[in-house]
């Protein structure tokens, strides 16, 4: 039985970021309907006038507001990049200083109910409570258990992954840097396509978001379309932003928002069917090869009993 290996995490700024991440009070998008400003908006995007900022959207009734209409909304611009017609969305409907109709919290698909991951994920803030201070799960450890969401709205656990071996990676979609999550997904789908060829059965993949605010299934689904890649055995997942940041700490990642970016490290890692985590990287050039031939290994090592 190997031992419990903690290993000592290389950015002194992790500390720091994780008491923030995990400290902040985040609502479920569930929630956040009865108690946020203005009014919640359900709609269909009809189309976008990006030279004026607004969008014209087919809305359900706002109850106590207005009925079902097609009508123009002020966005900004960051709101009206993530958008494309006939998306439906939501978000919240204020006014402007001047009376104009202005839609803010955007986010692309249904409202996201995280409610079904709570009992799993409070698990997982517990062991990552547990943690000592710059220390985080490593090669020989037992992977956390965690609940999130995938790009077609169905939970992902290490409980219902259970059986098979997974690679996980940390990602983000509005990530620009070459080197970084476009290489990063890039060779989770070489290795996803690797492991077919070479009939390697019962072996998933884990893309988290380090964005989950903005990174709703339906913006993961888009992505993982835009990179070919099958939705069988492979998860881009999200989920609230308490658990992502326990995740963020438990694995040792460096997560800190900057402007409309998210300066970040990697992590990659192969996790066996049984739940330990056989094979890290923490480089951009790790090796799709090198992590199948670990797996290989593990599956064909003779049994301790």
């Amino acid at each position: 039985m190997n031992p419990v290996q903690k290993r000592v995490i290389q950015w002194a700024l992790l500390s720091v970021l994780a008491a923030g991440l995990l400290g902040c009070s985040q609502k479920n998008e569930s929630q956040a309907d009865a108690s946020g400003e203005g009014y919640p908006v359900v709609g269909l995007v009809i189309d976008i006038n990006s030279e004026e900022g607004s969008a014209k959207i087919k809305h359900e009734e706002i109850p106590g507001f207005m009925p079902a209409m097609t009508m123009d909304f002020r966005l900004d611009s960051a709101d009206l990049e993530k958008i494309k017609a006939e998306d439906k969305i939501h978000g919240r409907l204020v006014r402007d200083e001047d009376g104009g109709f202005r839609l803010i919290e955007v986010k692309v698909g249904d409202q996201v109910d995280y409610r079904p991951l709570e009992k799993t994920n409070r698990k997982l803030a517990k062991k990552t409570k547990s943690l000592p201070s710059g220390r985080y799960f490593g090669e020989g450890d037992e992977t956390p258990e965690f609940a999130l969401l995938n790009q077609n709205g169905e939970v992902v656990s290490v409980k219902n992954l259970r059986g098979k071996a997974f690679m996980m990676n940390f990602i983000f979609t509005r990530c620009t840097d070459a080197k970084m999550c476009p290489l990063s997904t890039s060779k989770m789908a070489t290795m996803q396509r690797l492991a077919q060829e070479q009939q390697v059965a019962d072996l998933a993949f884990v893309s988290v978001s380090l964005d989950p605010e903005y990174d709703t299934p339906s913006v993961l689904k888009r992505y993982a379309e835009a990179y070919g890649i099958e939705d069988e055995g492979f998860h881009f997942v999200t989920g609230p932003m308490e658990a992502v940041g326990n995740m963020i700490r438990s694995f040792g990642v460096t997560s800190l928002p900057r402007d409309e970016t998210i300066m970040h490290s990697l992590a990659t890692m192969l996790v066996s069917e049984k739940g330990e985590i056989l094979m890290r990287s923490e480089r951009s050039d790790w090796s799709p090869e090198a992590f199948l031939a670990r797996l290989q290994k593990s599956r064909h090592a003779p049994s301790n009993s």
